[in-house]
């Protein structure tokens, strides 16, 4: 996974799904017009702790909101954050933050928090909220890696699979913020969350899953009204990397490339600059491979053959081993010719919680893949 992987899901919305979950928040609308429970989502005129965005939703979804806000205050299971509605408002608020699709605004502070993106939770857990349903992302069945098992609070998130978005689950869940910055949103995509919730995407500049991962933190951390907190954990992140870096001079001016094999020997994915892992190195005081470069920063990695394979040489070649690739890998003639291989230049990284920390590189999970990341490159520059 990359910050996704290679084959991440995109997310999509048919139009199926789309009138379905219209049709649960109409429902949901009746349900409370005759005191019945509700799982239709609030909006900006709900009760305290509500949240709204400038995108234009449905009608039937504008109406529902309304209605729902009082089960979004007290149904069950809200986020950690939620500890009574005068607590919700805050001088921070509103707050604006623009995406590649609008601008989201944030009425008051978020009690109900889902995240659909991939990495999100990290930041989100950081400030000390739990999220009500998180996207599972390489820790099947998890909410995360084990770097997040001190700060649950005892609560147990929903954690949300499969490769499309579920509007009809994401929208039971009374959300006031979904967080969607991490994922590969469609225009669809965000119309139909922002009719559930304000949703928070990636901003205009990145392409998908090339957000670093600094700005997704201080855009959670914007959303929540928690931009110094999260400064300060930010910091703390940076000063640890910086004393790796100065702890390796070695690192200085030696090319990577980071790479995925991929299944069956077709050859290899090659992470661009774009990505969290290529930034860490680089942060770390390698510089990315010109013939990586070369292939282009339009998107997170990129896909080399296996007859190409030569095009991942370099200094250092950083791998990871998700599906026990390895032997086979090491057992190909084109791969043993290259003179990083000869070397003994390659640094393979095999532990599941190490590979999926390095592949969310977020302020929880960086520190936590730090030293194995450092220790398997500084045995391949040896």
């Amino acid at each position: 996974m990359p910050i996704p992987v290679p084959g991440a899901p995109r997310a999509s919305v048919r139009s199926s799904r789309l009138r379905a979950a219209v049709g649960v928040l109409a429902a949901g609308l009746l349900l409370s017009a005759c005191g019945g429970g509700s799982t239709a989502a609030p909006s900006s005129s709900a009760a305290p702790g509500s949240t709204s965005a400038t995108t234009p939703a449905s009608s039937a979804a504008s109406s529902t909101a309304a209605a729902s806000s009082s089960a979004a205050s007290s149904a069950p299971g809200s986020s950690s954050t939620a500890a009574s509605s005068s607590a919700a408002v805050s001088a921070g608020y509103p707050v604006e933050i623009p995406n590649a699709f609008g601008t989201t605004t944030i009425a008051s502070a978020p009690q109900r928090v889902v995240v659909v993106g991939y990495t999100e939770a990290d930041s989100v857990l950081a400030l000390g909220t739990v999220p009500l349903a998180v996207q599972e992302f390489g820790f099947p069945g998890k909410i995360g890696g084990p770097w997040l098992d001190d700060l649950l609070q005892g609560q147990t998130p929903t954690v949300l699979t499969g490769q499309e978005l579920n509007l009809e689950q994401i929208a039971s869940f009374t959300p006031d913020l979904i967080i969607g910055v991490n994922r590969a949103l469609t225009a669809d995509d965000y119309a139909a969350l922002t009719a559930i919730a304000p949703t928070l995407a990636r901003p205009a500049e990145y392409p998908d899953y090339g957000v670093p991962p600094e700005a997704v933190a201080r855009t959670v951390a914007q959303a929540l009204d928690k931009g110094p907190e999260m400064e300060a954990k930010l910091a703390e992140v940076d000063q640890t990397i910086s004393a790796a870096s100065v702890a390796h001079p070695e690192f200085a001016g030696k090319t990577f490339s980071a790479v995925w094999p991929r299944g069956d020997g077709q050859g290899w994915y090659a992470w661009t600059a774009v990505d969290a892992r290529s930034r860490l190195l680089v942060a770390l005081g390698l510089t990315e491979s010109p013939t990586i470069a070369g292939l282009g920063q339009d998107t997170f990695y990129k896909e080399i053959s296996a007859e190409n394979t030569a095009q991942i040489d370099a200094d250092v070649i950083v791998a990871i081993d998700v599906e026990g690739q390895r032997a086979t890998i090491e057992a190909d003639p084109i791969y043993q010719s290259l003179p990083a291989v000869q070397a003994g230049h390659v640094a393979w990284i095999t532990d599941p919680a190490v590979i999926g920390a390095f592949s969310y590189s977020s302020v929880l999970s960086t520190p936590y893949a730090l030293d194995p990341v450092v220790e398997a490159v500084a045995a391949a520059t040896a």
